[in-house]
Order: structure tokens, then sequence, then C-alpha cells
């Protein structure tokens, strides 16, 4: 190659690096906005949810925000996330004090479709592996789905929850209630079908998906979601249950205080000053609690008094 073909050649690769930074930030925005796209209720009654309480998915988000929600392994689940080629999310939660339930309903949109299919299918592995997970569950009419039901008899705590595509986007949603019987019915598949219906054929333009990437990378998404056990549906029970024992109470203004006491990272021992006692049988005594007195508060989640 002659020296003149070489300093081309160079300079052309210098113009390309000095192109990427404008390349990244052509991300395409979701059109229309994600706060438009997920549906209200489906009767009177319900009430939405502050974002300052706990557990929530309510609002605007993006990738490291949906990353931390309930997972044992964020940093993971965000990797597969940008993998996957997120671009925005948008979340809203609502409860029904007469029928102590719980809807929560996600929107999330990729790049293309075939990064929400691949968050879809491991999505669905991270579900199933959940020690709340029964059965699995159907709806008609829709394409890209998986459905599963939820239950704790113990706590009395039920959960329907769909998760399907559409286009670019990923779209959970799931019915919660704590109840002596189950009383959820078709809700969640009645929701599901009405959000399918409503929600547009994409957000971001077909011609602006990225090109299909391989079956390697889908198998590697679908390991990292083996190590992660339930993104969202942690937090659903959670609020139904601080429901269902604050009765009467006002749900949107539950925001307990930031915790006393030193708790470990994994949330089975804390700390009273000398020692490290057992979270499980030793409730820290400056520990808020619920009016009923059968939860306590260890500044991350509500815990069953033992």
């Amino acid at each position: 190659m002659r020296s003149s073909e070489r300093l081309l050649v160079v300079a052309v690769a210098f113009a390309a690096l000095a192109l990427q930074p404008a390349v990244a930030l052509a991300t395409p925005s979701p059109s229309p906005a994600l706060s438009g796209v997920l549906i209200q209720p489906p009767s009177a009654g319900f009430v939405e949810l502050d974002s300052t309480v706990p557990g929530v998915v309510e609002g605007q988000f993006d990738a490291n925000a949906f990353a931390k929600v309930n997972t044992s392994n964020p940093s993971g689940v965000e990797k597969t996330l940008a993998r996957d080629g997120f671009v925005d999310g948008y979340g809203r939660t609502w409860v029904q004090q007469a029928t102590r339930h719980v809807l929560i309903e996600i929107v999330v949109a990729f790049s293309g479709g075939d990064g929400a299919r691949r968050w879809l299918t491991s999505s669905e592995v991270a579900d199933k592996a959940d020690p709340g997970y029964q059965h699995s569950i159907s709806v008609s009419g829709i394409g890209a789905y998986y459905g599963e039901r939820y239950a704790n008899t113990t706590t009395g705590v039920y959960e329907d929850v769909f998760a399907f595509v559409k286009g670019n986007d990923f779209f959970i949603i799931g019915v919660g209630t704590v109840s002596a019987t189950d009383d959820l019915g078709t809700a969640a598949a009645d929701q599901t079908k009405a959000q399918y219906a409503a929600a547009p054929d994409a957000t971001i333009p077909k011609s602006q998906w990225p090109q299909s990437s391989t079956s390697s990378a889908f198998e590697a998404g679908a390991l990292v979601f083996k190590v992660v056990i339930g993104v969202v549906l942690v937090g659903v029970v959670l609020l139904v249950i601080v429901l269902a024992r604050r009765r009467g109470g006002v749900v949107s203004g539950v925001m307990p205080a930031v915790a006393a006491f030193q708790i470990s990272p994994d949330g089975g021992h804390w700390w009273d000053g000398r020692q490290w006692r057992d979270a499980k049988t030793d409730i820290p005594p400056q520990a808020q609690r619920t009016a009923d007195g059968e939860f306590w508060w260890d500044g991350r989640q509500w815990r069953p008094v033992a």
C-alpha cells in the first residue's frame, strides 16, 4: 500500500471515530411517549400511588433504576438491558382499597423487536424461578407473551402477572391482592387484553430497528436471568401486604422512616451496637411497625413479625 493510501485509510478511521459519539446520541425516542401508552384501571376506586412509596414503579425510569427493582444482580440486569437495546421505561401503580387489589402496569421501549423479545424470554425464565411461582396462566388475542400465577397461602398473597411484546415494546400487567380467598378472577387477563389492544404497533418505527442479533447473545441473556429472581413482582407482594394491614389508611402516604439501625446487605441480620442479630427471630425494638403490629420495616421492605 502506498503512503498516500495509508494516510487516506488513517484519515477515514479517525473520521469514523469522531462520528461515533454523534451516532450514540442518535438513539430514537419513543413516539408516542411512554407516559401516554399505559391505560387506566378497569374500574373506579383505584388510586395511583406516589413514587416515594417503597417498592413502587411509578413514572419514567432508566435502565439503572429498573435494574435495581427487587433484583439480586442489578449490574447483570442493567448490562442485559443495555445489550437488548433499552431506550426508556415507564410504570404506573394503583391500589383499590375496597378490594385490596394492586394494579401495576409497566412498559419498556427497546430499540427493536428482537431486544424486546429477548427480554421477554429472559424475564419468563427468572419469574418461573421465583419461590412463589405456582403455574402458568393464559390469555387469548395477543402476540408473544407469558402469564404466571404466584401465591403464598400462608400470608394470603395472590398475584396474576402477564408480560407481552408488541412491536419494540415490552409490557407487564400485574394484579395482586391479600385475601383469605383468591378473588382475582380474570382481572389481570382482561386488563392485559385491553392494554394490548390500546398499545401502538410500535413506539420506534421498524425502519429504525437494529439488525437481528445472534443466537449466542440471546442465550447469554437467558443465563444472566437464571441468577436474577423477581425483577418486579416482589414489590407487588410488599405493597398488597401493607395495603391489607393498613385498612382505612392513606396508602399514598405510606413512607416508612429510614431504619434507625444497620442491617446486613443480605437482610439476614441487624447490628444492635455490639453484635449482629438474626432478623428472622430478633426484631429491632426501634423498628417501625404497621398499625396492627404484624409487620416491621427494615429500611428496605416490610417483614412479618415471627
